[in-house]
């Protein structure tokens, strides 16, 4: 098997260390309305394009209680359109703050344009999300060659395997076997899975371990390795074929997975 191509995700695999921009837009948007959501409820559908997200939060039951003991009603098509736009403005305000490569990145750009491997990303962010991350991105040395949102998929997002499907096409790659995802939260992995392609899973810094940078390393090396191994076991659980512990260690997986295989004369 060779890899000849590598689909990223953004916030949490590649920028943004523990994905904390949407987590404070969605818990800012709610607050607004006066619901208080927590991070957990939050992450558990991470990785899920924006306003789908923004469904999932709302069926919940908690917070369908807390509306209606709120407001008498339930929430309405109109309510999750007006929450969406709120996220929207405050997520965009936000996101140049979070914009950061992840540690490890610089090391995998390189690796990757040295090698004349393609990259490129699939996200829950839309277009105008993604308009803010590109260029921010770029002034770091990070330029994925084609950015796929569902808004290019008929609004089909992860897990399905569309956005991935077609940044693979956009990239001319014909045989999705050799293809790598990597991203960070279930919803990558099982994107990957769906598409036939190499799913892998970072710990450090992902959506599923949900903390920042400062509050990781404010950990005890004990409450370190447990949280990592949590992690491993969601994306064991996701069905991922490789978890790596941070971005630092793509470049050897992709160069053990490219080694040629010796044959007997």
């Amino acid at each position: 098997m060779t890899i000849n191509a590598v689909i990223f995700d953004w916030a949490g695999t590649t920028i943004d260390y523990g994905s904390r921009a949407p987590i404070v837009a969605f818990q800012k948007a709610f607050e607004n309305v006066g619901i208080q959501i927590s991070e957990a409820e939050i992450r558990q559908d991470m990785g899920l394009d924006k306003y789908t997200h923004i469904h999932k939060i709302m069926d919940l039951p908690a917070v369908q209680n807390d509306w209606q003991a709120r407001f008498q009603v339930l929430p309405t098509e109109d309510d999750c359109n007006q929450i969406f736009s709120d996220f929207k403005a405050i997520l965009l305000s936000s996101l140049t703050e979070f914009g950061q490569l992840k540690p490890g990145m610089s090391d995998v750009i390189e690796y990757l344009n040295t090698h004349h491997i393609s990259y490129g990303t699939t996200t829950g962010y839309d277009a105008e999300m993604l308009a803010l991350v590109l260029p921010i991105a770029a002034l770091q040395g990070y330029q994925p060659a084609v950015n796929i949102t569902s808004e290019q998929t008929n609004g089909v997002g992860r897990p399905a395997p569309d956005m991935l499907a077609l940044a693979a096409e956009q990239l001319n790659i014909t045989d999705p076997t050799t293809v790598m995802k990597v991203g960070d939260s279930v919803n990558d992995i099982l994107e990957g899975n769906n598409a036939n392609a190499v799913s892998v899973g970072i710990i450090d810094g992902s959506n599923i371990m949900g903390l920042s940078e400062i509050a990781f390393n404010a950990l005890s090396s004990a409450e370190q390795a447990e949280r990592r191994a949590q992690v491993t076991a969601e994306y064991q659980r996701a069905g991922a074929d490789y978890i790596l512990q941070s971005m630092a260690e793509l470049p050897a997986l992709i160069s053990q997975i490219n080694q040629p295989v010796a044959t007997d004369h």
